[in-house]
């Protein structure tokens, strides 16, 4: 017996001591998987924070962008609001201008009918005095 108790003995202690190398292998892994994940952790967490960053960064491009776009296209707009003023002013002293033109024309034309008129009236006039003393001479 002194045989199967030492066997049993060696069967005992070769179980402990693979309990033993399987828990220490078993704490080994587990420490190396939560190292790895605690590692890859940071790394993602540093990532988010570098990609939050970018995109804080790009967003005020994009304002700073879109300010000077606004601005440049209120300067255009001022300068055309006034050019178009400049223009419909010129645009309605012309008119003006063609408008007394015209005004003055029609009174000359006026006039001159009349002067016409009044030559046309005397010339009658005269044709029937002249007439009238005929018969009556």
């Amino acid at each position: 017996m002194s045989d199967i108790s030492r066997m049993n003995n060696q069967k005992e202690t070769i179980n402990k001591r693979h309990s033993f190398e399987m828990r220490k292998l078993g704490d080994e892994l587990e420490h190396d998987i939560k190292s790895t994940r605690d590692k890859n952790e940071k790394e993602v967490h540093r990532i988010k924070k570098d990609y939050n960053v970018q995109i804080e960064r790009e967003k005020n491009e994009a304002e700073v962008k879109l300010a000077k776009v606004r601005d440049s296209y209120s300067k255009k707009i001022d300068e055309e609001t006034k050019r178009f003023e400049r223009t419909l002013g010129d645009l309605k002293e012309s008119q003006n201008a063609q408008l007394l033109e015209t005004k003055m024309n029609h009174e000359q034309v006026l006039v001159e009918q009349k002067e016409k008129f009044k030559e046309t009236l005397e010339k009658t006039r005269l044709d029937y005095e002249a007439a009238k003393s005929k018969y009556e001479a």
